[in-house]
């Protein structure tokens, strides 16, 4: 799947997989043509089932300032084999990912460009992200929780001492980042079958793990679209995230903070693990020491052994019974 083009040095790639959401897509195209950096293209795959996306982009291509190369995936990729594929189609020696609901901010290219200008040797780097509802409303207290939460906070701005932090951590976002385009083929989406739906959670942590730096910028860089979807599904990668940080191979640098993340995941792991009917492995993380006492003394750990017993007794229940 690999292209063996040389990579343009100033061309950013802004690659998109889309998937049956045409009207979202335009305005991700209309937020990345409003860039005011001046050199990159829009890479586009696309799953969808009809052809209204592919008839979207045509209207786009014939206004666009910059050029936007189209790929039809029949069949299906797939999100993994979407953003690989995007990934080697990029003709940018660095590219960002933006999913297709979500939106980038005029300055974000020549924002996260300028870290590249202060420090060559970035592998990555990135910034704050912006909450808007389904409709485009701003979410003011959901962005700064979002990024209180995930520490993309004032102290933290610059080149990380140790980048793993910032995949353990969450600090890297889901999209909106801009990377080495080597890096990102390399490291490479890996398939829900290998992680579950933590896809995104698990490349920013394995990217950050390998990487030579990673710089973080204290501005808003990209908005992320707060869709039905996406608030329903928001526990289910949580399961997925737990497992991937104790299979993490971290450096020794960063252990005490994937012991935080694990403290901080577990409750909701959890919870995940037992709504998703896998009864050992919700108790494996209830009794594990990841399961912080603090927790433990809160009611909702009554609740998550409740739903874990639930599950352990539907488990064993006969078919019909």
């Amino acid at each position: 799947m690999k292209e063996s083009k040389e990579l343009n040095p100033r061309l950013i790639s802004i690659c998109i997989p889309t998937c049956n959401r045409p009207g979202l897509l335009e305005e991700a195209i209309e937020s990345c043509e409003a860039q005011t950096y001046g050199e990159f293209e829009i890479v586009i795959g696309d799953d969808s089932s009809d052809e209204r996306t592919a008839q979207m982009v045509k209207r786009c291509r014939a206004r666009a300032k910059h050029p936007i190369r189209y790929e039809r995936n029949r069949p299906r990729l797939g999100q993994a084999s979407n953003v690989n594929r995007l990934f080697a189609r990029a003709r940018g020696a660095r590219l960002v990912l933006l999913h297709d609901d979500d939106l980038l901010e005029p300055h974000a290219l020549s924002t996260l460009d300028a870290c590249w200008r202060t420090d060559p040797q970035l592998t990555a780097a990135f910034g704050k992200q912006r909450v808007i509802a389904d409709d485009g409303t701003p979410r003011p207290e959901a962005t700064a929780r979002l990024n209180r939460d995930y520490r993309r906070v004032p102290e933290r701005a610059g080149r990380l001492a140790v980048p793993a932090l910032a995949g353990i951590d969450q600090m890297f976002p889901n999209n909106g980042y801009l990377v080495d385009t080597l890096a990102a083929r390399r490291v490479g989406y890996r398939l829900a079958a290998q992680v579950g739906e933590a896809c995104d959670f698990d490349f920013g942590l394995r990217l950050c793990v390998e990487a030579a730096a990673v710089c973080f910028v204290d501005e808003f860089v990209s908005i992320s679209r707060e869709t039905a979807l996406s608030i329903s599904t928001h526990a289910l990668p949580a399961m997925h995230a737990f497992a991937q940080l104790c299979a993490s191979d971290v450096p020794a640098a960063a252990h005490a903070a994937r012991d935080d993340a694990l403290r901080r995941v577990a409750p909701r792991a959890a919870s995940a693990y037992a709504r998703a009917g896998d009864a050992r492995a919700a108790w494996r993380v209830l009794l594990s020491k990841h399961y912080a006492l603090r927790d433990r003394l809160r009611a909702r750990f009554l609740y998550h052994l409740l739903l874990a017993t639930r599950s352990t007794l539907g488990a064993r229940m006969p078919p019909g019974g």
